[in-house]
């Protein structure tokens, strides 16, 4: 009896332990789902002055650019009451060679600085292509600003459609939109079409783009949705490339003398007829692009060196310039031309450079 007594007992107390031990563990996990900070995927605050340009210190793919659900607007509103200036180029990084220093010139004014950009410029690689040159072009806005480079990506509907939209935490004002159409070449190379090409100049064809939102496009719907893109961002100023190079594209080639790449003019053509189905108060300007390796160096050595420090924190991103977790010290090929290198097209004067002597200067 006695010993049935003393079994009894040690039950009691196993089963109280067990309850006390459940107990904790569930007061535990309640604290941690009510106080625990949630995981911010973003790279941590770095002073500009300190960041490396190896690609580990840049956002992940898998984190930075998977968007949220569509939104009306962004996370957090922009104060764009110094002006804002919308740009349109067809690949990531033309803004960095033939706009700049005009955008950091922006940003440094605090005018608010949207860049809508036409194509993926995969070159037929896909997705990891496609996130490793968003990547860079956020890392080199990021640096633009002198801001850690921490993003929010969602997805933005303008015109009935819905982009990516990559919006800087530090500074909001300074937005990077996606239409992500597929920018392989057509047949062999250059001397043939790519799709943002054939779709401005061949009737009938049309594009899908590159998920998350595979949106199809004809030229008049594209038109229709650039004319909604700067009807809703009310621009101050309208940034485009040099839409007045007359060679037929599959007659372009690569660094012949006056010759550009057919995305840059066939996205430039698509920006003017936009332009004119929204007429309004806006500025426009347009860049020279390709051909002003063709013009001598027109920057101070200053913005030789920022543009240059700028556009290095794209190239770390960019797989086919620069190796995976190397860091690419200096611009090579063309690219170390077009950084020394900024030409404005006179908007009355097609082709020709205004101001060659100072286009660094912002516009007025």
């Amino acid at each position: 009896m006695a010993a049935l007594t003393r079994a009894a007992f040690m039950n009691l107390t196993s089963t109280h332990h067990a309850a006390r031990l459940c107990l904790a563990v569930l007061f535990c996990l309640i604290w941690t789902l009510t106080f625990a900070a949630p995981v911010d995927n973003a790279v941590s605050a770095v002073p500009a002055s300190q960041r490396s340009l190896d690609s580990a210190s840049l956002p992940a793919a898998s984190t930075a650019l998977l968007p949220a659900p569509p939104q009306p607007a962004a996370a957090r509103a922009a104060d764009c009451r110094r002006g804002s200036v919308l740009g349109f180029v067809a690949h990531p990084d033309d803004d960095l060679l033939f706009m700049n220093p005009d955008q950091q010139t922006a940003i440094h004014q605090r005018q608010c600085v949207r860049v809508v950009y036409l194509t993926a410029a995969d070159r037929g690689e896909g997705q990891p292509y496609l996130q490793a040159r968003e990547r860079g072009i956020m890392a080199a806005y990021a640096e633009m600003a002198e801001v850690a480079n921490r993003w929010v990506t969602d997805g933005w509907r303008v015109g009935g459609r819905t982009l990516v939209r990559h919006t800087l935490r530090a500074a909001p004002g300074v937005q990077l939109i996606m239409l992500r159409i597929p920018d392989p070449w057509l047949g062999h190379g250059w001397g043939s079409l790519t799709p943002l090409s054939q779709l401005e100049s061949v009737a009938g064809t049309d594009v899908q783009a590159y998920a998350p939102y595979q949106e199809t496009y004809t030229r008049n719907s594209l038109v229709t949705l650039l004319a909604a893109i700067i009807q809703t961002e009310n621009p101050t100023l309208v940034r485009l490339m040099d839409a007045s190079i007359e060679i037929p594209y599959t007659k372009l080639c690569w660094r012949c003398p006056g010759h550009d790449h057919p995305d840059h003019i066939a996205g430039a053509r698509l920006v003017q007829d936009a332009m004119r189905l929204v007429p309004g108060p806006y500025a426009h300007q347009a860049y020279l692009g390709y051909p002003s390796q063709e013009r001598p160096p027109n920057l101070t050595d200053v913005q030789k060196a920022r543009k240059t420090a700028i556009f290095l924190h794209y190239v770390a991103n960019d797989t086919r310039d620069c190796a995976a977790n190397i860091i690419c010290s200096r611009p090579h090929g063309p690219e170390a031309v077009w950084v020394w290198r900024q030409y404005r097209i006179a908007p009355d004067s097609p082709g020709i450079p205004a101001n060659p002597a100072s286009p660094h200067l912002a516009v007025e």
